[in-house]
C-alpha cells in the first residue's frame, strides 16, 4: 500500500527492535523519500520523527466516526493525532488538564466547563507537588 504525507497511521507490524517500541502508537506521515531503506518518515505526538517501511504501519480508517474509540472531540487536531496520543505521556493530573483544554471548544457549547475542569486538575497537581516538598 502507498501512503501520503499527512496521513494518520498506526505502527502495527514493526520489523526491527527499534520500531517495535512504537507498536500501537499513532503517527503522521510527514515525509516520503523513495529509494530509502525506510522511506516513510513518521512523526509521533512528542514531535520525534523516524523512518519506517510501509509494511510496518497501517492507515487509520474513519477515526472521526467512532464515538467510542475515536470521538470527534478528541480527533480534531489537524495533524491527525488524537488527544490521547499526547496525554498518555503525562501523569494523570497533567494529562487530564491537557485533555480538557484540547477538547474545550469541541465537546460542549461553551468551553468554560472544560476549562474549569482543566484548572481543577492543574490545582490538584500543584497541591500534590507542594505536599511532596
Amino acid at each position: 500500500m502507498s501512503y501520503e504525507v499527512g496521513q494518520v497511521v498506526v505502527v502495527s507490524n514493526p520489523s526491527t527492535l527499534f520500531s517495535s517500541q512504537f507498536r500501537g502508537y499513532r503517527a503522521v506521515v510527514t515525509k516520503i523519500v523513495p529509494g530509502q531503506l525506510f522511506p516513510y518518515e513518521l512523526t509521533f505526538a512528542d514531535g520525534q520523527a523516524f523512518g519506517f517501511d510501509a509494511e510496518e504501519f497501517t492507515a487509520v480508517e474513519d477515526q472521526d466516526h467512532d464515538e467510542i474509540n475515536h470521538p470527534s472531540h478528541y480527533t480534531w487536531i489537524p495533524s491527525g493525532l488524537e488527544v490521547i496520543d499526547i496525554t498518555e505521556h503525562m501523569n494523570f493530573n497533567l494529562g487530564n488538564a491537557v485533555k480538557y483544554v484540547l477538547r474545550s471548544n469541541h465537546k460542549h457549547d461553551s468551553p468554560l466547563t472544560d476549562l474549569r475542569k482543566a484548572a481543577w486538575y492543574i490545582n490538584r497537581e500543584i497541591e500534590r507537588l507542594e505536599a511532596a516538598q
